[in-house]
């Protein structure tokens, strides 16, 4: 069991979340701290994270697809890679 570094409640391993505080000590949370600290629960913080990430290698790949179009196929290419990304960025970071 672990204790909660806020509120002292006894935790279980699986619901305890680990905190690095900027001097690098570690302190345990639980789930309800966490979402009065932050305004949003564990779950959604995840996927939201998740999110961007995979919003951060779609749009890398399609600059690297338009900047292989722009130099192989000319500057009309490269300028409809350039549109895609941007569509590519606005629908992926809309999704919820």
């Amino acid at each position: 069991m672990l204790i909660c570094s806020m509120c002292g409640r006894e935790l279980s391993e699986q619901e305890a979340l680990v905190h690095k505080t900027e001097q690098g000590e570690k302190k345990i949370i639980c789930p309800a701290c966490f979402e009065k600290a932050t305004g949003v629960d564990y779950k959604t913080f995840a996927f939201r994270k998740e999110n961007a990430k995979q919003t951060l290698l779609a749009v890398v790949l399609c600059l690297a697809g338009t900047v292989y179009a722009f130099v192989e196929r000319g500057p009309l290419w490269g300028l409809l890679g350039i549109v895609l990304t941007v569509l590519v960025y606005l629908f992926s970071s809309k999704l919820k």
